[in-house]
């Protein structure tokens, strides 16, 4: 029996979860696929310690939730690129809702009734008004396969509830980086500025976006085991233009506009309202967009 059981724990957030967790001194368990950090990354040597676990094996699932009944589980894993969601939906929707539903089914087998803090994001919210950051009972009309696969992956964990299998928290996360983030606008970004001498190429520029540091959201999502059956928000409430993250980090570097990097549909402002972690969670970002840039530079730069 664990603590705390971690899916996912090889990718950005999850590692940094795991490592927070541990440095807490709590009993937390890393269970991991396919791995999406860095290869040369050293937690890729803790990794290899922990337990592999394949959401789409019924079996698999069943056979680790028996051996380890968490008290709580994080759920990361995911396919958690909006772009790939575009090329691969079946891949998406199978991995995001089939196994959350693998997770939720093993618990009701075995009798086990966990707390499972279920990684969503603002891309449910999708096309609405943005003129207004959305809260948790905004409209919700995504715009991407991945979208639309996190709105049904809320829905299936309430659903669990409610049939009295297990309880959760529901978490919309916006916009999340720093270090050992791989193929998203800042991370990339900065790792092209360490890694080549010539222009850099970049996507849509226009864009707005409120950025959290990973750092950040994982005490966000620990403070989360105090809530029960919420859907909550975690983010930045501070809005950025793209255009500006993109000067912060290259400096005088040129820079192009690449086609391929543009994504077939694209909300132009993507901002947090996070009013009910503040009020319930006591939780808002602590760590500047300078901060974050920087230290993603700097890993970029020491990785061997």
């Amino acid at each position: 029996m664990v603590q705390y059981l971690i899916t996912g724990a090889a990718g950005m957030m999850g590692t940094h979860l795991y490592e927070t967790l541990k440095e807490k001194g709590k009993d937390v368990l890393a269970t991991y696929h396919q791995p999406t950090i860095d290869e040369r990354d050293i937690f890729m040597k803790e990794i290899e310690k922990q337990v592999k676990l394949d959401l789409l094996s019924f079996s698999n699932v069943l056979k680790v939730i028996e051996i380890y009944k968490p008290k709580v589980i994080f759920h990361l894993a995911a396919q958690s690129r909006p772009d790939v969601s575009f090329k691969h939906v079946k891949h998406t929707l199978d991995t995001n809702i089939n196994g959350t539903q693998n997770i939720l089914e093993a618990c009701r087998v075995l009798n086990h009734k966990p707390l499972i803090i279920n990684a969503s994001s603002s891309a449910v919210y999708g096309d609405i008004d943005w003129s207004t950051a959305p809260d948790e009972n905004s409209p919700t009309l995504p715009i991407s396969p991945y979208g639309t696969s996190k709105l049904a992956q809320e829905h299936i964990v309430r659903n669990y509830h409610q049939m009295g299998v297990i309880d959760y928290v529901n978490v919309r996360i916006f916009n999340c980086t720093g270090p050992r983030k791989k193929n998203d606008l800042i991370s990339d970004i900065c790792m092209k500025k360490v890694v080549t001498d010539g222009p850099i190429p970049v996507g849509n520029m226009e864009s707005i976006r409120s950025i959290v540091d990973v750092r950040d959201l994982v005490e966000g999502l620990i403070l989360c085991e105090t809530l029960e059956n919420e859907t909550i928000n975690l983010g930045s409430d501070k809005a950025v233009r793209v255009n500006d993250i993109i000067k912060i980090i290259v400096g005088d570097r040129e820079i192009y506009q690449d086609e391929s990097l543009f994504r077939p549909t694209d909300e132009a402002i993507i901002l947090g309202n996070i009013d009910k972690a503040k009020k319930l969670l006591n939780w808002e970002p602590k760590i500047t967009l300078e901060e974050t840039i920087n230290d993603t530079i700097n890993y970029w730069r020491n990785i061997k």
